[in-house]
């Protein structure tokens, strides 16, 4: 009967009841027409809160009745034989009592839902032999909020995992019957509230717990209980009660059963561990780490776009369902990474020769890294030469890929490492010996020869069959197969081997340029075909044979000036030092420390990472035409954006340029956005404002999350294949999809904007990450601090300093504007290379290789500079200043203010005088590159950095108030060097002894030990090609060394120039 007809009868018989009269045929009547069919009552309808929980379960669990249905308020059987909720039963009041569902088809594995608490009457649920496979304690989760529960009847599925407490203590339940499942673990304190428990035919470990009560019914037959007191039962065998998942499963997870097609509960299957609820949500990745993942995601080409700053990292245990970034990677629950697994990913890695950069050494906590199956072709030593530093690394598979070339033994000793797989790639030579902590070793096809090592300890698992090798008698035991090798012909590969320096690969010339052109279709192709493990072996030129070079002296001047702009803390970065080479492996020696150049010695690339620098580009980067890549990632610097950035534009090669995890802020200026040449920008995490300029359609990705960036998204050119700005303020994301800061956040800041002039800037502390919310401030900004005029007397005093040191600027004038610090590089100004205070009064000079501007065959610093009292920092480096140390810089010991002396990489010659490496406010001071003799002066306690490399002093390091923190002396002809050099590559390493017998020995008094340079001396003052020439040669640090009389008078000077 319909429900409306019900409701129909329901009103209407009550006032005709009153009407008839009170005959027996009336009353017949009456009783036929009042009377409902059997099971129908008037209170037996379901109220709207019912029915939404019960469409909840519905969704929950994937019930496929059709009566399962909103329009129908009928409990089950209620309404008639077609009518009502299936397995659903109410009480008279229409309240759900009972859901019932045992056999038929199976349901999926939930949870249950929440809405349940709303049925308030449910005192019983059955969901037994459904085929749910689910963990117990998710799947049950919300139960305990039904408050009613009497009994629950989950038998004959496929739960696992450990019984929630929760469940057992329900104040309400009375039955619980779990039996024929795999649940494990131990049985948690039951509740005095239980009569009856099942749990048979489980895997329950440890004793049944002492009840508060006895129990009326119990059974536990058929588990792993070690005492049953309480619970009769018979335990299951020890081997299987010890095999399964193993003996146990890690953190956040639990032992599940692999329930295939056709399977009934209760077969013993094989288990595995699963992850658990028991998990920890995703969260952040850590700062330090995530810098470290971005320079790994470069080096590597991975090009997965969810690998940023400001993604979720899926932690150990995590459900793959909740929404997370960072594919691929699992993290702690400090966010700090601990696996790496990226399978079969075909086009993930697209650089021509990927390698795991350095920094990949501060992830610690990384002890598992799986890339098999991804067409990675490079040298395997380059690829891997850092992987041996990872301290916590159990877990290396490489297999599967196109790498070539030998092994290196530091990788098989990680003590750490108990798996190594390494087959399916093109590995040639001997294998090295093993450590003993390895327990599998699979290194099958490859074309490795000779016999294999014999281990320490027996491997429990290993594998090197289809080899080239001579005797596997220590491995492939356990194999099928063990021992097939290659034929005679397949293993002679590049003709019987290969010349030094040169490595036998691949020849997948076709691979290399369908990864350049990054066309899927030739990559996945090419990739295919490797993996065959067929293609031709050639010899090629191996990483190893790419020696570092000498760089270029034009970029040996700019890179020193970034050195100082910029505050690098890197010791090498010194003249001489040498450059590794793209492509080049860095286990080779060198200096120039994250800088890589191209085989003319010119810089390509700089990454500057997880320092702390300072300060901004200086105008000398124009020189470094070559360089197409910057990063500067978790670097602390605290800066704004239009001052750091200002001189970049003159870098006309630029293509990538990444400056996430900073402090910078203030406005993203226009021309950084448009560089002709660069295709990708970051800026995330840091402390921008302000709205978005137009980007430059050269741009292919632009990535400006976590900032406070404002306005609507500008209307690109054309749109930006790859474009996030998610967490900003921005009103409009039209062409960069992301989600807003909170209206408080962005509403907040510096009290809602800055005055004319000023920057809104984060008020950083020591110990404040990147990307924190701190108060923010507001600060000078670049365009509010003009250039101004030299103060009148300071003019003077730099006038005379000009002359003296024969300084050939034509902008050093009285009249001219003096830069200001902040100030913008694009403002017009003079005074070139001297920064001023607001006063006018000059507070720096840098001078960076500037070849003619000392002209003055003896330059030196007039009395008159001791009146430039508020001059901190002076930098004359890489200008070929020929003279006597001891006269040129006398007067400097006179500034009161100086910190910062740089003289490095000129001519300048002998003794070092004690009285400037004691000047009270002198902490940094930099001689090395020039041609010093004599003893070392005691030094200040003042002095925090001190480099001296690359001279020719003399006798021992002089013992030191307090340890210096950046020293450096090597490439001298000191006796001992135990003060110093103590942190620094090649510490120690001094001149040899006939390098060290300059001048015969000594001078006479009244003499002093000085480079002959007279040819170089005529070529300079041509100021011709020849004479650049000179000033490389120079810098070799090879000419002869002669006694000059002290101060050469300038009848000298006049008769060879």
């Amino acid at each position: 009967m319909a429900t409306s007809q019900l409701r129909l009868q329901r009103q209407s018989a009550p006032p005709l009841l009153r009407l008839l009269l009170p005959s027996p045929l009336l009353l017949l009547l009456l009783c036929t027409l009042l009377v409902p069919p059997l099971g129908v009552g008037a209170g037996q309808l379901l109220d709207a809160s019912s029915v939404g929980a019960l469409q909840a379960f519905k969704s929950a669990l994937g019930v496929t009745y059709s009566d399962w249905n909103a329009d129908l308020d009928c409990c089950f059987a209620t309404c008639g034989p077609t009518d009502g909720w299936t397995n659903v039963f109410c009480d008279g009041d229409g309240q759900v009592t009972d859901i019932t569902f045992q056999g038929g088809s199976p349901l999926s594995p939930g949870p249950l839902p929440l809405q349940l608490s709303s049925l308030t009457a449910l005192t019983y649920i059955m969901l037994r032999q459904l085929r749910i496979h689910a963990e117990l304690k998710a799947f049950t989760q919300h139960l305990s909020a039904v408050s009613g529960l009497q009994r629950f009847d989950m038998a004959y599925n496929f739960l696992y995992g450990s019984i929630p407490a929760a469940l057992v203590t329900m104040p309400a339940l009375t039955i619980l019957a779990l039996p024929v499942n795999y649940l494990t673990g131990s049985i948690p304190q039951l509740g005095s509230q239980l009569v009856e428990l099942i749990l048979a035919s489980n895997y329950l470990s440890s004793s049944f717990p002492n009840p508060s009560t006895p129990l009326a019914s119990c059974s536990a037959y058929s588990t792993c209980l070690t005492d049953f007191t309480g619970c009769p039962g018979s335990v299951r065998t020890s081997g299987v009660c010890g095999t399964i998942c193993g003996g146990g499963c890690g953190e956040g997870e639990a032992c599940a059963p692999l329930v295939e097609e056709g399977t009934m509960p209760g077969n013993t299957i094989p288990m595995e561990c699963a992850v658990s609820i028991d998990s920890v949500p995703p969260r952040l990745m850590h700062t330090s780490a995530a810098a470290a993942m971005l320079l790994l995601r470069r080096s590597l080409g991975v090009t997965f776009t969810d690998w940023t700053a400001t993604s979720l990292c899926l932690v150990s245990g995590g459900s793959m369902l909740t929404p997370h970034g960072w594919t691929g990677v699992r993290c702690d629950s400090q966010g700090h990474p601990i696996a790496i697994d990226i399978t079969a990913t075909t086009g993930q890695f697209l650089l021509p020769a990927p390698s795991f950069p350095s920094v990949v050494s501060t992830l610690q906590a990384l002890s598992s890294i799986a890339l098999p199956g991804n067409g990675i072709y490079t040298e395997f030593k380059a690829f891997a030469w850092h992987l041996s530093r990872l301290t916590s690394l159990k877990h290396l598979d490489l297999s599967s890929n196109v790498l070539y070339g030998p092994i290196h033994s530091s990788l098989l000793t990680i003590p750490t490492l108990t798996s190594l797989t390494l087959s399916d790639n093109y590995l040639s030579g001997c294998i090295p010996a093993l450590g003993s902590q390895l327990l599998s070793l699979s290194l099958s096809s490859n074309y490795l020869s000779s016999s294999f090592p014999m281990p320490p300890t027996p491997l429990p698992a290993c594998s090197a069959h289809t080899n080239c090798l001579t005797d596997v008698s220590a491995c492939n035991t356990s194999e099928a197969g063990a021992g097939n090798q290659r034929s005679a012909s397949e293993c002679a590969i590049c003709g019987g081997g290969c010349a030094e320096g040169v490595v036998c690969a691949p020849n997948l010339m076709v691979l290399r340029r369908a990864q350049s052109m990054q066309s899927t279709q030739s990559t996945q192709s090419a990739m295919a075909a490797a993996a065959t493990l067929s293609y031709p072996m050639s010899c090629f030129r191996s990483r190893d044979s790419f020696l570092p070079v000498a760089m270029a002296p034009d970029a040996v001047a700019a890179m020193l000036a970034l050195k100082t702009g910029l505050h690098v803390p890197f010791t090498d970065w010194v003249q001489g030092a040498l450059c590794s080479v793209e492509w080049g492996a860095d286990s080779t020696t060198h200096g120039w420390t994250a800088v890589t150049c191209n085989g003319e010695g010119h810089p390509t690339a700089i990454a500057i990472d997880l320092q702390e620098l300072s300060g901004s580009f200086p105008s000398e980067m124009s020189a470094l035409t070559a360089l197409t890549h910057i990063s500067l990632i978790n670097d602390r610097i605290v800066a704004e954006i239009g001052a750091l950035a200002q001189n970049l534009p003159s870098i006309t090669n630029l293509q990538y340029l990444d400056m996430a995890y900073n402090f910078l802020y203030g406005f993203i200026p226009e021309t950084l956005l448009t560089l002709p040449a660069l295709t990708f920008l970051s800026l995330s995490v840091n402390y921008l404002s302000g709205s978005i300029p137009q980007p430059g359609s050269q741009l292919l990705e632009l990535a400006l999350s976590s900032n406070y960036l404002s306005s609507s998204f500008p209307s690109s050119p054309t749109p930006i294949p790859t474009c996030t700005a998610f967490s900003t303020c921005l009103t409009d994301f039209t062409g960069c999809p992301g989600s807003l800061r909170t209206s408080g956040d962005c509403g907040t800041i510096c009290g809602g904007g800055c005055g004319e002039g000023e920057a809104c800037a984060p008020l950083v502390e020591e110990g404040i990450e990147p990307g924190s919310i701190i108060p923010m401030g507001c600060a000078v900004s670049i365009e509010s601090v003009p250039p101004r005029l030299m103060h009148t007397s300071a003019a003077t005093a730099m006038l005379l300093l000009k002359r003296s040191l024969g300084v050939t600027f034509t902008d050093w004038t009285t009249a001219s504007l003096c830069l200001t610090p902040g100030g913008s590089m694009l403002t017009p100004h003079g005074w070139t290379g001297v920064l001023c205070d607001s006063q006018g009064h000059p507070i720096a000079i840098n001078i960076t290789d500037a070849t003619g501007q000392f002209r003055l065959p003896a330059p030196s610093f007039p009395s008159v500079v001791s009146t430039l009292q508020a001059l901190s920092s002076i930098a004359l480096p890489g200008n070929s200043i020929y003279t006597e140390f001891k006269p040129f810089a006398w007067h400097l010991s006179r500034l009161s203010s100086l910190k910062h002396l740089d003289l490095s990489s000129n001519l300048l010659y002998g003794p070092i005088h004690s009285s400037l490496v004691t000047i009270a406010t002198l902490t940094s001071l930099t001689l090395s590159g020039n041609y010093l003799s004599g003893s070392i002066p005691a030094l200040g306690s003042q002095l925090l950095s001190l480099s001296l490399a690359s001279n020719f002093l003399s006798s021992s390091f002089p013992t030191l108030p307090t340890p210096l923190p950046a020293c450096s002396a090597h490439t001298n002809c000191l006796t001992d060097v135990s003060a110093c050099n103590t942190s620094e590559a090649g510490a120690g390493n001094q001149r040899s002894g006939s390098e060290c017998a300059i001048c015969g020995g000594g001078c006479a008094e009244g003499k002093v030990c000085a480079p002959n340079l007279m040819v170089w001396r005529r070529a300079k003052s041509m100021q011709s090609t020849q004479s650049t020439l000179a000033v490389a040669a120079v810098a070799t640090l090879s000419y002869p060394m002669s006694c000059f009389s002290k101060l050469l008078p300038w009848s000298f000077w006049r008769s060879i120039v």
